[in-house]
């Protein structure tokens, strides 16, 4: 059995006459009628007769014509959504995050992609930078964000944006902030640096920074992530510095005050496969350059 016979009966039993069904179908009435003859053939039944009238539909006509319509509907279906899977219209895009993407710039870029294309399903789930990349190989990840990535011959990244720097210390109620500029505070006190691991990353990026500007904290301590960072400074003498999306949120007992440097920036990074990627994950590239991170 072919859809196109399937296509042929439906429209000589819909329309009553050949010559109607073929000028519908845009066929010549001897192959319509050489292919349903081959269908009432194959399935042993008398599905059309002819008549005065035209053709009429047999009762096993009448019963086989509400299946084949049904079948029709569903390749036609399967046809749309295959085409839009491979327009990136459709489908399920799984998304990595390591640090503080996840606060805002993700959260904020999904949600613009899922009203754009709300009939892709999106999964984020938390993977360290050297996961994101063993998933992006196996097909398990479409694409992950983090700051910073070591370049390999089958990933690209991609820098989406950037974000200020500020400076993180403990909140005394005794003693309010002092407003001496956030570098200048450094010197001479403990830093706390995030995460541990993941390197090179954002520590390394603050510690590149201070060098750049001539700053020495007392002694550099890191600390596994954000959260055990902001933690040794409430429970410590020492400062951190820390992305903007981190000093958006609240904090109990910490100020954050942005730092004054044109260079006081941290990236917004994603990473994805250089080649034979999901049309899903390029449709998605494609909304990033219509997003504005400065605004996130």
């Amino acid at each position: 059995m072919e859809f196109r016979q399937l296509r042929y009966f439906v429209a000589v039993a819909e329309e009553g006459n050949l010559t109607a069904a073929a000028r519908k179908l845009h066929v010549s009435q001897p192959p319509i009628t050489r292919q349903i003859k081959q269908l009432e053939d194959e399935l042993g039944v008398e599905l059309l007769v002819r008549s005065s009238k035209g053709v009429q539909v047999t009762e096993a006509g009448k019963l086989f014509l509400v299946e084949a319509k049904r079948l029709l509907d569903i390749s036609h279906a399967a046809i749309d959504k295959s085409r839009a899977a491979q327009a990136g219209e459709l489908g399920r895009l799984d998304i990595g995050y390591f640090g503080a993407t996840i606060y805002t710039v993700v959260p904020q870029l999904v949600r613009t992609f899922m009203t754009a294309r709300p009939h892709i399903s999106v999964k984020i789930q938390r993977a360290s930078k050297d996961e994101q990349i063993a998933r992006l190989r196996d097909g398990q990840l479409g694409i992950g964000f983090a700051r910073y990535y070591s370049v390999d011959h089958d990933l690209q990244t991609m820098r989406i944006g950037e974000e200020r720097l500020y400076l993180a210390e403990r909140l005394d109620a005794a003693q309010p902030p002092s407003p001496v500029d956030g570098l200048e505070k450094i010197h001479g006190r403990s830093l706390t640096v995030f995460p541990q691991l993941g390197r090179p990353g954002f520590a390394d990026e603050v510690l590149r920074f201070l060098m750049t500007v001539n700053v020495q904290p007392a002694m550099t301590d890191p600390a596994e992530d954000v959260f055990a960072a902001l933690a040794m400074v409430l429970v410590s003498d020492s400062l951190s510095i820390v992305p903007e999306s981190v000093a958006r949120l609240a904090w109990p007992g910490i100020h954050f005050s942005p730092i004054d440097h044109p260079a006081a920036v941290s990236a917004i990074s994603c990473v994805f496969l250089r080649d034979g990627r999901p049309p899903v994950v390029d449709a998605f590239l494609a909304s990033l350059t219509d997003s504005d991170i400065s605004s996130v």
